[in-house]
């Protein structure tokens, strides 16, 4: 934390500090200075401190000090001395010619010369010096006896009187700040020279921001300051230049110094030096494990360092590391030959803040060997063939074959079995007429096996065996019938076969027939009745197989499955519907209606009548009946007759339902009534 230098007791006009970062602000009373502020008392200010030892130092305008926390008597009287130039200073100057009422700030005014005091804020107190009339005689520089009155004669003034403002001003001087423009990072001497466009009059020390500093002595306009830079020969990327300010001045009475505003600067130049970064890894590896790759370097790296394999794999080193590493695994364990070498090198590294880094070119080399797994090999032939045809050989990898292999069998053939594939097959004839007894067995079995790629390649010693048998010849049944009948009649079928029968063949039907085909013929038939014809609605499909066949002295006697289908067809029968009615009713009674079927319904059969009333003949029956009222008995002639009709009859599922058309009719006579 910084400490506090000095603490402001007092300000005259406006008085500025600037801080080691550059910032410039305003003083006040009570403010506080650190170590490294820079005040700045201007053309007209002036400031009185309390220093951290409890003395005062009080500075004058056009001052600059540094807050550098004098520790001694002799530094405050360095810094009293910055601030008014000495008694001996002064005369030096006279007796160098220096007209000290022109060159010199004006004296203090009285209190009727007074400024205005601080700048607009408040809060600023200064000193008011009055006019004593005191003498002092120097013993050295001008006469300062007043005006001999006496012996001046009088002068008359005409016209205007003219006022010189004339003042003792300060003359403009700018300071620039130059160095030596470039070093190497091996180190030697910086050469820092202030210059100036005027002389001081007194020494002008000048502070650095690098803590040098340079003394202008008065009169001239130049000074040097030799400031060493130790060696910093690292592999590292270092710093490139070296930028050094003005952060104060002292001294250098009778000018205004303008500071630059721009640094210093020295180029530092970098001798390269390389670091190396080296690949190594495992030397060996089982199938299916990792390689661990290793990235070293020659230097600690100051950023980390991302190493690019041209496996596609990166390793990162940490800063401050010089080792990485990065698992790597390998192809999975597998049942093929393929131990090998992987070689992998460097393509890039970038990172660790290096001057130069080289990546070494030498590969990382690791042996991949196998781990030893068996791939089986099995042999299967057709189970069962007919004398005069093929057995088929087959051999069936565990695994797919990575190249061809030729499977080697003990009646001196051979499978290839392809490369990627698991199965080979190869097909043996038999011979129609051979040694060997019918319903025997072939033993075939492996005698030996090359290729595939395969760690270890096992084929299985179990014979494939298989059955030779007669040749059987099949014959075919098939079963037909009529396509179309009307209900009533019969359906003729007929089972027909592909080769005559030897002994004759008996043929059982799903219905329960069954068909005789007679020795030396192949066909046979048989008639079925279908239901009786009727009034309903039945027309329909029957769909018939053979459920079993003997005899013809066949080797094998194959019915075929496919159904025979016939289609009946209903002939159209009538069913008539007649209404009766009540015949003679009396006014007031009821006419019962009555409808009547010809066949009984199979299902509900409604019938509507002329006078809007309705009839329901129930399933099973041939009747139905409906009560219907008629006009109530009254005093006046109206005998008639009413006459009701069939409008409509559905239901009772008959093939054709014939509603008749005859009225039903009732005669109503009148009851007679006295009036």
């Amino acid at each position: 934390m910084s400490s506090v230098v000095a603490v402001v007791k007092s300000i005259v006009g406006q008085v500025f500090v600037v801080s080691p970062e550059g910032v410039r602000r305003v003083l006040v009373e009570g403010d506080r200075l650190y170590v490294g502020d820079q005040i700045d008392t201007g053309l007209s200010g002036a400031v009185s401190l309390e220093l951290a030892d409890g003395r005062t130092l009080d500075l004058g305008r056009d001052t600059q000090w540094s807050a550098n926390a004098p520790d001694s008597s002799t530094d405050l009287a360095e810094a009293t001395a910055q601030a008014a130039p000495s008694v001996e200073e002064l005369q030096q100057a006279i007796a160098a010619g220096v007209d000290p009422t022109t060159a010199l700030e004006s004296t203090a005014a009285g209190p009727t010369a007074a400024g205005t005091g601080g700048a607009a804020g408040g809060g600023h107190s200064f000193v008011m010096l009055d006019a004593t009339a005191g003498r002092v005689d120097p013993t050295i520089g001008f006469p300062t006896a007043g005006i001999n009155s006496a012996a001046q004669a009088a002068q008359d003034t005409t016209g205007g009187l003219t006022t010189d403002t004339t003042t003792n001003a300060l003359r403009d001087s700018t300071l620039s700040l130059s160095a030596t423009p470039t070093i190497t990072e091996a180190g030697g001497v910086l050469v820092y020279t202030a210059t100036l466009t005027q002389a001081p009059l007194t020494d002008l020390t000048i502070t650095l921001s690098n803590g040098a500093v340079i003394v202008i002595p008065a009169g001239a306009t130049t000074g040097t300051v030799n400031v060493p830079l130790a060696p910093n020969d690292t592999v590292y990327n270092d710093q490139t230049q070296i930028d050094v300010t003005v952060t104060g001045t002292t001294g250098g009475n009778g000018i205004t110094v303008t500071p630059p505003n721009i640094p210093a600067t020295t180029q530092v130049t970098d001798t390269v030096d390389t670091t190396t970064v080296t690949l190594t890894a495992g030397s060996s590896v089982t199938e299916g494990g990792q390689i661990t790759y290793t990235a070293t370097l020659t230097n600690p790296a100051q950023t980390p360092v991302t190493v690019t394999l041209s496996n596609g794999s990166t390793i990162t080193i940490g800063a401050g590391q010089t080792t990485g590493t990065v698992n790597v695994p390998t192809a999975a364990n597998d049942v093929y030959n393929n131990g090998s070498t992987v070689s992998t090198t460097i393509t890039g590294a970038t990172g660790g803040n290096f001057e130069n880094l080289v990546p070494n070119a030498t590969p990382a080399v690791t042996t991949i060997t196998d781990s030893v797994d068996n791939t089986g090999l099995t042999l299967t032939a057709t189970n069962n063939i007919v004398e005069g045809g093929q057995i088929t050989y087959t051999a069936t990898l565990t695994n797919p074959a990575q190249t061809p292999v030729t499977v080697t069998l003990s009646n001196g053939s051979t499978i290839t079995i392809g490369a990627g594939q698991t199965t080979g097959t190869v097909n043996v004839p038999t011979a129609a007429n051979d040694v060997y007894n019918n319903g025997t067995t072939v033993s075939t079995t492996i005698t030996g096996a090359t290729g595939g790629n395969f760690e270890n390649l096992v084929p299985n010693a179990t014979p494939a065996v298989t059955t030779i048998t007669d040749s059987v010849d099949n014959t075919g049944l098939t079963l037909t019938a009529t396509n179309n009948i009307v209900e009533g009649g019969q359906i003729t079928y007929t089972a027909t076969l592909t080769n005559p029968a030897q002994t004759p063949v008996t043929v059982t039907l799903s219905n329960g027939s069954t068909i005789t085909i007679a020795a030396g013929e192949t066909v046979g038939t048989v008639n079925v009745p279908t239901a009786a014809n009727d009034v309903y609605n039945n027309g329909t499909t029957v769909s018939t197989t053979i459920t079993g066949a003997t005899g013809g002295n066949f080797e094998n006697l194959v019915p075929n499955t496919t159904p025979a289908v016939t289609t009946i067809t209903d002939s159209v029968d009538n069913t008539g519907l007649t209404l009766t009615a009540t015949n003679n009713i009396v006014e007031g009674g009821q006419i019962t209606y009555t409808a009547t079927l010809t066949n009984p319904a199979q299902t509900p059969v409604t019938v509507t009548l002329s006078n809007g009333s309705t009839i329901t003949i129930a399933a099973g029956e041939t009747v139905g009946t409906v009560n219907v009222p008629t006009a109530a008995n009254d005093v006046y002639n109206n005998g008639t007759t009413v006459s009701t009709t069939i409008t409509g009859a559905t239901g009772g599922n008959f093939e054709n339902l014939v509603p008749n058309a005859t009225p039903a009719v009732t005669t109503i006579t009148d009851s007679v009534d006295n009036t």
